[in-house]
């Protein structure tokens, strides 16, 4: 029993002189803690105050620590604020607050951020321990347009086109889950259902995704610019909804298309009258009109305007027979200069003297007028 007792009083004593339950028993051990970030998060360009807490899990006093803060992008201690602080004393089990202010960087992005401590023993600089605290730095997305064109690059009354949209993100935060949808308060401008509405998934800071949506174009639509809106829908980093709008123009402008729908050969005039149609969706203007055959130029008409869906006559000298071109000119929706060519083929009969026919229709009537004049008073004096 003797033994025994003995052999439990050297074990506890050697425990007592290991160099590690020393410490334990008489050292200090100092670890730095985040107590309080205000705001927290913070968000980019913000000033967010921080305090910390020098705690001593040791048994042992700490005295005469300095403590010094190393801030790193994306983080700036505030001029006036203390780099350095002295502690002249922490108790075993004890703690020491300290606070800074410090401006973050208005390009940070979303993420945490490692702030770094040095603790120096007394005033030797050589012999420091490093610790680590983590700040909380919350961004915002900002959506813009990068670019936006459609396809076709005309769009036409009574046709489908696509609106091609590049988004990007020039905020600091993620946009996530993003949908993008087109929306029309104009009848003659609707998106088709399948992609009016489409899901892009995250737009990370600094990065563009490209969007296609679908419109019909009714076919009463005017040439015109119409105004649609766009819809971003996007939860935040901290899973907040956000909802951007932007206001764009879709200029309607449509397209001209004139054909010869008809050529007809007037004798008692001496003229040929050549029917065109504009078949388009928008009116030609300043139209003129140059009626060239065999290489000689016949003759040139103008009309001033030609609306869709209409037609005029042109006149030009009678030509009986050969081929050649009508070459047309005219002013676009744009004010642009347009020019195109017909090919034109003429045969027609030559019929005998205009002037001559007329003159012999003239005197048959007359003859029939004579005629019955004479019978009238004739038989009136060969009665009396």
């Amino acid at each position: 029993m003797m033994k025994r007792e003995m052999f439990l009083v050297l074990v506890v004593a050697v425990a007592l002189l290991s160099p590690s339950a020393h410490a334990l028993a008489t050292g200090s051990i100092l670890d730095i803690v985040l107590s309080n970030q205000n705001p927290y998060p913070v968000s980019p360009g913000e000033t967010v105050t921080i305090e910390i807490q020098i705690q001593n899990t040791g048994y042992g006093e700490a005295s005469n620590r300095v403590i010094e803060i190393m801030p790193k992008p994306p983080f700036t201690l505030l001029p006036g604020e203390d780099k350095t602080d002295i502690i002249t004393r922490i108790p075993g089990r004890g703690s020491h607050s300290l606070t800074y202010r410090l401006n973050v960087n208005n390009s940070v992005t979303t993420n945490t951020y490692p702030l770094e401590f040095r603790i120096y023993s007394g005033v030797v600089r050589d012999i420091y321990v490093t610790d680590t605290v983590q700040i909380n730095v919350e961004g915002d997305p900002n959506l813009v347009i990068e670019d936006l064109y459609t396809s076709p690059d005309v769009l036409e009354p009574g046709a489908n086109a696509e609106v091609i949209v590049k988004l990007k993100n020039i905020g600091t935060g993620t946009a996530n889950e993003l949908q993008l949808s087109l929306n029309s308060s104009h009848s003659e401008i609707r998106p088709i259902l399948a992609k009016g509405k489409v899901y892009v998934g995250d737009i990370k800071p600094g990065e563009s995704k490209t969007v296609n949506l679908g419109i019909s174009i009714d076919s009463s639509a005017e040439e015109k610019t119409y105004s649609v809106s766009l819809s971003a829908s996007y939860k935040n980093d901290d899973n907040s909804d956000s909802l951007d709008s932007f206001s764009v123009g879709l200029p309607v402008r449509g397209t001209i298309n004139l054909d010869v729908i008809k050529k007809e050969a007037n004798y008692e005039r001496g003229t040929l009258r050549i029917e065109v149609a504009n078949k388009g969706t928008t009116e030609a203007k300043s139209l003129e009109a140059k009626l060239v055959i065999g290489g000689e130029t016949v003759g040139i008409d103008y009309v001033s305007s030609l609306k869709a869906n209409k037609k005029t006559t042109l006149e030009f000298p009678l030509v009986y027979e050969g081929s050649g071109s009508l070459e047309l000119k005219y002013i676009g929706p744009g004010i642009e200069k347009n020019e195109e060519s017909k090919e034109i083929v003429l045969s027609y009969e030559k019929q005998g003297n205009g002037g001559g026919t007329t003159m012999l229709l003239a005197v048959i009537v007359l003859a029939v007028i004579a005629y019955f004049l004479y019978m009238k008073f004739f038989r009136k004096k060969h009665k009396a």
